[in-house]
């Protein structure tokens, strides 16, 4: 039987967490901040709407950019809207990221994952601890195998674990 006292929980998230942050990638918290959709202000044509994702430069795309050559062997992603969100095709994100502990969904045939946590399902009444996203309490479709809803979830997961890291480590070392 699993020991399931708050003190052993805590642990093995922290532990769960950092398996899945062990490289996590520089440019996460821009791209999660980006807005897409819009306009792009370079391109005044039609069908300009920045949905692509330049890793190298760190900035939205649209088509044109592209195609201008601007971003000639540069890492991009393919951006797409799910329940008016921002989501990020699986296989393209993966190369980059280790995204195995994100909840997927079917988008247009694909699996993506979200930017931001998905709207909330139902009344927002809270069920069993375990079965939600350990950021924002977002109901997860697969508890056993996923700890997060989106991509902005596992970052600030992560980022409480490294700043509770480092402030155990400064009460400990003065």
């Amino acid at each position: 039987m699993k020991n399931t006292s708050p003190d052993n929980e805590l642990i093995e998230q922290d532990n769960e967490v950092q398996l899945c942050h062990q490289e996590m990638p520089e440019w996460i918290i821009p791209f999660i901040q980006n807005t897409f959709f819009g306009s792009c202000e370079e391109h005044k044509f039609q069908k300009n709407e920045l949905n692509k994702y330049c890793i190298t430069c760190d900035s939205a795309a649209c088509k044109y950019c592209v195609l201008a050559g601007n971003h000639e062997d540069h890492i991009l992603l393919k951006i797409y809207r799910h329940v008016y969100k921002d989501v990020v095709p699986l296989r393209e994100i993966e190369c980059y990221m280790n995204c195995s502990k994100i909840q997927s969904y079917k988008c247009n045939k694909i699996w993506v994952i979200a930017l931001t946590p998905l709207p909330h399902n139902g009344s927002g009444s809270q069920i069993a601890e375990n079965e939600t996203c350990q950021t924002c309490k977002r109901r997860l479709y697969d508890p056993d195998k996923f700890r997060f809803c989106s991509i902005s979830c596992q970052e600030n997961a992560f980022s409480r674990v490294e700043h509770r890291g480092i402030k155990h480590f400064l009460v400990s070392y003065y």
